[in-house]
């Protein structure tokens, strides 16, 4: 039988190869069924022939993400014999060097990986571009896997610059995924998810089922890290179900693993247990050092939980012996701080601090792990009663703290600027393709009406009123942009001076707090480092409240609507609140005017909203007061008050009383530590919804507030 020396003459033969590449891409078990078939054509290795070696490289490929690793290191054995044969492919050693260092990488060997793909680089022919863009890729992975996020960064980008310009979409899809989890693991979340949908985007357009739930399994990540764990269950659970029906071991390993730590969050112990034994299972079996190791970590977790300490040690240390095994930077700080949370549950307060100030000696620790590391070691500080050092630890928390949070707003103005930038450019686009079209319109009419004089008259002075109210309506446009742009600097400096007051006054008592412990002034160290444990949980409060209002205003909160039994929602709640409003003699009463319960809603944004009102009603309600929570539902929509008793609000306070940062006069004056965001959120998720909420005075002396959601059929 004929077999094409080169596939390029052959057009039949080239989309045949084409065809399996993208299937590779979106599914290697049908692709390497589909190989073993086109395979028969050759009786035996035909080694000079360019469609034989496509063939070997695909199925290569196919192996190494199913896990037959001894099947695919044979196979280049054989590919690299015949390399003297090939010596018209001139791309071949370049090739095969790549995945030689992809099969070891696959299985955790880093080093021999770097060492394999800088051969690779020195091969690889310049005009191979997607090759060269290949390798690099591969050598971002390595990076990041040691935790060198910055080389890693500029290497992906690198390689994303080689591609875009001839919009290779598979890749680029690859490579932004790629870049998203570098940004991730430096915490730069903003710009992880932004990219991380670009690529799910991209694979969503190529129908790339693996792409798909590389991108899920990504952002998962991204929701667990910012504690939204229902949203990271959807997602890992997803990403499972896709890697189940792909067949790759090391992805549905890492899905397990994943939702064994969003379950143990959730506080699921069974299925947390569960998904973490499949992923040891698999991971153990593919013989990948690194996976395995971050997997016994995770059960590790799962026993400290059950308050096992002894078995949670004893796999965390197996854990950490493979990842040093592995040289897996990243894998060994998660691994570390497993172990020094064990013993500061067992009390070894010396093994913790000692641990504690080996890691951060380590090169490249992110400013997330920095920072519960300080508080760890301020912990451990405090229990031997070293009141000083604890005090310098918890301060080095919050800078660490203050630091991640100054990032993720820097990084999120960062966005908004670029977003509006592009709209900005797309408006004026769009406005000289207007002006283009009027001046095309204008001409045609005028060659129309040539040689008539009068008519031409009238053309010119109907151009002329017509640029005359184009001029009269730009200027009342300037005029307003100008108005809106004023009034929006004068609201931003109000809050910036709100706010910086806001952080200013538990700072200033945090300072004195420590000054004062610093020169042994306080007599109680004990007290002083509760009152300095205080404070920061009021700045934490603050920090976090200003940051979610903020992502309100850009539109970056997405509701996670689902149908919900309001009824036993509430009463849930109210349940909760019983122990606290007992402490101050107060009742809390629920009443409901209902048949049907169930709603369509965030089930954790009202549950935020209905919190906050009631601990303003339990803080600012006096002793032996009295709270009714009601809800009514009907054809229109939901409706849920709480009403409280003396003291109310001044009239011309309730319309301000949502208001950012708002002081009420009088009784109900914020001094019970709160942010002074609350209603002004709760204002936001109610809007977000389709809502309203509203203050008025209670029949029984305090302040009735009432949220309305509407009613929302699916069409």
């Amino acid at each position: 039988m004929w077999i094409p020396l080169s596939y390029g003459a052959d057009e039949q033969v080239q989309t045949s190869l084409t065809q399996l590449s993208i299937s590779l891409e979106q599914n290697p078990k049908l692709t390497l069924g589909k190989v073993k078939e086109l395979n028969q054509l050759f009786l035996h290795p035909q080694p000079s022939s360019r469609f034989w070696f496509e063939l070997k490289v695909i199925e290569v490929k196919a192996k190494t993400r199913l896990g037959y690793f001894e099947e695919a290191e044979q196979h280049l054995y054989q590919l690299e014999s015949y390399l003297p044969v090939m010596g018209t492919f001139e791309d071949a050693p370049a090739q095969i060097k790549l995945l030689q260092a992809q099969l070891v990488l696959k299985k955790n060997d880093i080093s021999a990986g770097l060492l394999l793909l800088e051969q690779a680089r020195d091969l690889v022919p310049k005009e191979h571009v997607t090759l060269r863009s290949d390798i690099l890729h591969s050598v971002a992975w390595a990076l990041r896997y040691q935790a060198n996020y910055s080389e890693a960064e500029q290497v992906i980008k690198d390689a994303i610059s080689l591609v875009a310009p001839i919009e290779d979409k598979a890749r680029l899809a690859t490579y932004y995924n790629q870049l998203g989890v570098i940004y991730d693991y430096m915490g730069s979340l903003q710009l992880a998810l932004r990219f991380h949908e670009k690529s799910l985007n991209i694979q969503r357009q190529l129908q790339n089922q693996q792409g798909i739930s590389n991108s899920l399994y990504n952002i998962g990540e991204i929701y667990r890290d910012l504690e939204k764990y229902q949203q990271a269950l959807q997602h890992f659970k997803q990403a499972l179900e896709v890697d189940k029906a792909l067949g790759d071991p090391i992805h549905i390993a890492n899905s397990h693993g994943k939702l064994s730590q969003v379950y143990l969050k959730l506080g699921n112990i069974t299925q947390a247990l569960s998904h973490s034994q499949a992923g040891i299972e698999l991971s153990r079996a593919s013989g990948a050092n690194s996976d395995l190791a971050w997997q016994l970590s995770i059960l590790a977790n799962i026993y400290v939980a059950q308050e096992a300490l002894t078995q949670a040690l004893a796999i965390a240390q197996e854990a950490l012996t493979l990842a040093l095994e592995a040289k897996a930077i990243r894998t060994e700080h998660t691994v570390r701080i497993v172990m020094i949370e064990i013993w500061l549950a067992q009390s070894q307060y010396e093994s913790a601090l000692s641990e504690i100030e080996w890691v951060l000696a380590l090169p490249d620790i992110g400013t997330s792990y920095r920072a519960t590391l300080h508080k760890y070691q301020a912990q451990a500080l405090e229990q031997l009663g070293q009141y000083k050092l604890a005090v310098q630890s918890l301060e080095s928390f919050i800078e660490a703290r203050t630091q991640l949070y100054h990032d993720l707003d820097k990084q999120q103005a960062l966005t908004m600027q670029q977003n509006v930038e592009f709209i900005r450019q797309e408006q004026a686009l769009k406005l000289i393709q207007n002006e283009q079209a009027l001046a095309q319109a204008t001409l045609e009419n005028l060659k129309l009406q040539r040689g008539m004089g009068a008519s031409l008259l009238l053309c010119f002075m109907a151009v002329g009123i017509y640029i005359y109210k184009r001029q009269v309506q730009k200027q009342q446009f300037v005029e307003l942009e100008a108005d809106m742009m004023a009034q929006s600097l004068t609201q931003k400096n109000r809050l910036l001076a709100d706010v910086s007051h806001e952080l200013r006054t538990p700072l200033a008592a945090l300072k004195l707090t420590v000054e004062a412990m610093q020169h042994n002034i306080e007599p109680d160290p004990v007290k002083g480092f509760i009152k300095i444990q205080k404070k920061i949980s009021h700045l934490d409060n603050l920090i976090k409240d200003i940051y979610q209002s903020a992502q309100f205003d850009n539109d970056a909160m997405v509701l996670d609507k689902q149908p919900v039994d309001v009824s036993i929602l509430l009463q849930e709640i109210v349940e909760e609140f019983q122990p606290m409003y007992a402490s101050k003699q107060q009742s809390l009463t629920y009443v409901e005017e209902v048949d049907n319960t169930l709603f369509d809603l965030d089930a954790a944004r009202i549950r935020q909203v209905i919190f906050n009102l009631l601990r303003n009603s339990h803080f600012y309600t006096s002793v032996d007061g009295q709270t009714v929570v009601t809800l009514k539902m009907n054809k229109k929509g939901l409706m849920i008050s709480t009403q409280d008793s003396f003291p109310g609000v001044a009239s011309e306070d309730l319309e301000k009383i949502f208001e950012r940062l708002y002081r009420c006069e009088g009784s109900r004056s914020r001094d019970h530590g709160g942010s002074g965001l609350g209603l002004a959120i709760c204002q936001q998720i109610v809007q977000a919804h389709g809502g309203n909420i509203s203050a008025a005075h209670s029949s029984m002396g305090g302040v009735d507030i009432t949220l309305f959601i509407p009613y929302q059929p699916d069409y």
